[in-house]
């Protein structure tokens, strides 16, 4: 065979592999590149509505939806998104709007954040942190005035509640859009937003029912994102990669000050010098708590400059405060008495919530080590709320939601909700006057490390599970689920 027929014939097999490899559906072709989709829990049968929906899914899906007329950030600030800007004036606080669109093309306007505003006010999530607003007015077509009942410095904080469109409900200004197709429901980029272009611009929404059903799906890797509450106590799912994310919630040691030693204000101080937080948030809690001396978040900005007591154990304070209160030692040194008499605490905790009883018996240990006999009596949830709220307690490990303006009214207003063995005094005045902005936020600090009307643990945090291979952005949070959305990637 001459040189020029085998060149020609290689060219043809050349020729043919190449065909060959671009006609796809052949045995041995690579597959093409999946479109990248983040997975999501959805409960179908629930409502998107973030002031209707039931299940935990669709409220977190939610917030991928409807954005609000302020966020709040890692420092517990307030952050513009379709609030253009503000003004504060006493009692009202005026928005203007920025110019924005919901996922069908339409404007948002005045009416839609009033439209909203009323449907939060009368929601079972949101009714309590807006409790103190006497109502909302449009003063233009791109202008809110806000009505506070009282002057509340921290105000702001609170218009976070998501605007939809009162055309339908369903409708949000966020990332995405929901969309129902033969297959279930997907959440799709909006092209009317005005972010960053994110790389997730499809999310699959994979049906479960309820949290414990996402927990399954997220086992079986099903989803990519897991948001577990850990309300009761229990870590369900693993994970190679995980985030702590902290919650509104405040864990505390609440304390009768209405029996007892523990009407006596240097006793109380004694067992807040006793207690190591940092330890208890560490080891009780599994790291599942962030520290914190005082009801307020210990990394919210305004905290910076505060003088506050330690979230570590002091002994010398501690022992100097037990002399203060009349107690002693015995001769050992161990034991700490009052009139010759051992001093004894029962710790009450929701049986059924393990987190919580190995804080109580965290506590317990510490107390024990400043000679304190120290019970920790675990009841179910029924009886121990009803002994609570009898106030037949010493010491009970309790738990609130709070507000992002840190209203405390849970504790020093009658029938507040956490106000059980709290004896109004000096604390309750200064606390109405720095709400109202008549005393700093440390004046008030200081009012309730002297008087302890109960000991502060630390902010609860939610165990969440990501898959292997997803890349996040941030730092995840209650306030903040999904930061910076637009970089997350597989």
């Amino acid at each position: 065979m001459s040189f020029k027929k085998l060149a020609a014939l290689l060219l043809c097999a050349a020729l043919l592999f190449s065909l060959c490899a671009c006609s796809g559906g052949k045995k041995g072709d690579e597959p093409a590149a999946a479109a990248r989709s983040l997975r999501l829990p959805f409960a179908s049968e629930d409502s998107i509505d973030p002031y209707a929906c039931e299940s935990s899914c669709n409220l977190l899906v939610s917030r991928l939806i409807f954005e609000s007329l302020f966020a709040i950030d890692d420092s517990r600030q307030p952050v513009q998104q379709l609030a253009e800007k503000y003004i504060v004036e006493d009692k009202t606080i005026t928005v203007t709007l920025a110019q924005a669109s919901f996922s069908d093309g339409s404007a948002v306007t005045s009416e839609d954040v009033i439209f909203s505003f009323d449907r939060a006010k009368q929601s079972e999530r949101y009714k309590a942190a807006l409790a103190g607003f006497d109502g909302a007015q449009a003063k233009g077509s791109g202008v809110v005035r806000f009505t506070l009942a009282s002057k509340n410095v921290y105000a702001l904080n609170l218009l976070t509640f998501p605007i939809l469109s009162q055309k339908n409900n369903r409708i949000g200004s966020g990332y995405y859009a929901l969309q129902e197709n033969d297959n279930g429901y997907t959440l799709a980029y909006n092209k009317n937003h005005k972010g960053d272009r994110p790389q997730f611009e499809t999310i699959e929404l994979v049906e479960c029912a309820d949290e414990a059903a996402a927990i399954k799906a997220f086992n079986a890797e099903s989803i990519d994102y897991l948001f577990e509450s850990l309300s009761d106590g229990n870590v369900r799912a693993s994970a190679i990669q995980s985030q702590k994310a902290k919650l509104n919630n405040l864990l505390f040691l609440g304390l009768n000050s209405k029996k007892g030693l523990l009407k006596n204000t240097a006793f109380r101080a004694a067992l807040s010098y006793c207690l190591n937080q940092d330890e208890l948030c560490e080891s009780a809690l599994e790291g599942y708590a962030v520290a914190t001396a005082t009801p307020f978040d210990a990394q919210w900005s305004e905290m910076g400059s505060i003088v506050a007591n330690s979230v570590l154990s002091n002994s010398k304070q501690a022992k100097a405060a037990f002399k203060k209160a009349g107690c002693t030692y015995d001769k050992m040194g161990i034991n700490l008495l009052l009139e010759e008499k051992p001093i004894s605490l029962t710790i009450l905790v929701n049986s059924a919530n393990n987190m919580k009883i190995a804080l109580a018996e965290s506590v317990k240990t510490q107390l024990i080590s400043f000679g304190i006999s120290a019970e920790v009596k675990k009841m179910p949830f029924d009886e121990y709320s009803k002994a609570v709220e009898n106030e037949n307690f010493d010491l009970y490990i309790g738990e609130v939601a709070i507000p992002n303006d840190f209203n405390l009214d849970c504790f020093f207003s009658a029938d507040g909700g956490a106000d059980f063995g709290i004896d109004y005094t000096t604390v309750q005045k200064t606390y109405v006057q720095f709400k109202g902005g008549n005393a700093s936020l440390q004046d008030f600090v200081s009012a309730f490390c002297d008087e302890n009307p109960f000991i502060p643990i630390g902010y609860r945090c939610a165990h969440v599970c990501l898959h292997t291979d997803l890349k996040i952005a941030g730092t995840i949070s209650e306030n903040n689920p999904f930061p910076q959305i637009w970089e997350w990637d597989k």
